[in-house]
């Protein structure tokens, strides 16, 4: 069955301007803690929560992890117990969301204020800890460590304190909901010492960035491994993000011409490269989140996102979901049209496409997607 192409809702415009700061006396920082429930965001004297905060979807106003309710185990108000913490001020940037896709578009948006600046105050988040958590999670020390920050600049607390004075910028990118341009700088400033400006498009073969040996996740297609066989022998190269630095990622979309791969937070990485990259995207389903299309939006992407009718749910095993397509033999013809076409597209500066593309150009004789 051939691949069609998904619906990508309409998504609000990028917004130029800063996105805001709010300066915050005699402030409750709540962290983690089964006892008490989920994280919280920070509470005022009035013991509100702060809606600068606070993590949002969409264009609603319901947070989408934190709890904003006052502990209801101190009903008369903060306990004289709870602590000050040592520092007069810190510059709060919310939590620290070890996993790739949401570091990148819900903790790193709030790291705006670091753009060529360093922090006006100690950096504090919901974190962990200790630097020996963050080790797993070598992309976020290494975006990090981009940004001139090492783990122990990152301050958390493990129980409850009070602060003097918080700086609370609200995020510059919101899943589902919006995106400030100055998150699209800071992206690119992070990703700049990953590439050379003359590698930018230098890499005519195609690449193709497969969940094939994840041993659990958000999502992958169950029987994505039939697909990607076949497009490794039409020339597409299969890579695989977690066996990669995030330098190497980075570098990668800045490289390769097009980059392909099933929908998922790898295509995030964008981000980071240079702009106007081409991108091919196997969808799971025919309608595609926002999210991704606010991150095309910043990068100035050209992205064909395809589906194939009758792709199905499998046993999720250890992902959140499992997807089995209908006809992968039909799903690989479909990417590699896609991929050709995509690197056809007009370009400043190149001539006619390399003999590496031939074979993709005969693949693009065999009907539509």
């Amino acid at each position: 069955m051939t691949l069609r192409a998904c619906r990508t809702p309409r998504i609000p415009r990028l917004r130029p301007d800063l996105p805001a700061v709010r300066i915050v006396e005699d402030v409750l920082y709540l962290p983690h803690s089964e006892a008490r429930g989920q994280p919280s965001a920070l509470f005022d004297a009035a013991r509100r929560f702060i809606p600068e905060s606070v993590d949002i979807r969409g264009s609603g106003t319901t947070p989408s992890w934190q709890r904003t309710d006052w502990p209801e185990a101190w009903p008369d108000g903060l306990p004289a117990a709870i602590p000050y913490a040592p520092e007069e001020t810190y510059l709060f940037l919310g939590g620290a969301h070890l996993h790739y896709g949401h570091f990148l578009v819900t903790t790193l948006p709030r790291f705006w204020p670091l753009l060529r600046a360093q922090a006006p105050a100690p950096i504090l988040c919901y974190a962990p800890a200790h630097e020996g958590l963050w080790q797993p999670y070598r992309f976020a020390v290494d975006i990090l460590a981009r940004l001139g920050l090492a783990v122990r600049d990152v301050h958390a607390f493990e129980a409850p304190m009070r602060l003097r004075r918080a700086i609370v910028p609200a995020p510059a990118f919101q899943e589902e909901g919006f995106a400030h341009t100055v998150f699209r700088d800071l992206c690119r400033e992070i990703g700049a010492g990953c590439y050379a400006l003359d590698e930018v498009d230098a890499d005519d073969r195609p690449a193709y960035l497969a969940k094939t040996r994840l041993s659990g996740g958000v999502r992958r297609f169950a029987n994505e491994e039939a697909v990607t066989e076949i497009l490794a022998r039409e020339g597409v190269e299969i890579l695989h993000p977690e066996a990669m630095s995030f330098s190497e990622q980075v570098r990668l979309f800045a490289r390769r011409r097009v980059v392909a791969g099933s929908l998922g937070s790898a295509l995030h990485t964008a981000l980071f490269a240079p702009p106007r990259r081409r991108v091919v995207a196997l969808s799971p389903g025919p309608v595609i989140n926002p999210t991704f299309l606010l991150v095309d939006a910043l990068c100035g992407n050209a992205v064909t996102y395809l589906h194939q009718p009758g792709t199905a749910e499998a046993e999720p095993g250890a992902f959140g979901s499992q997807q089995a397509l209908a006809d992968p033999r039909a799903a690989a013809d479909g990417l590699l049209r896609g991929i050709a076409r995509m690197a056809a597209m007009p370009d400043p500066g190149r001539g006619v496409l390399s003999a590496a593309w031939s074979r993709l150009g005969r693949m693009a004789g065999r009907g539509p997607v």
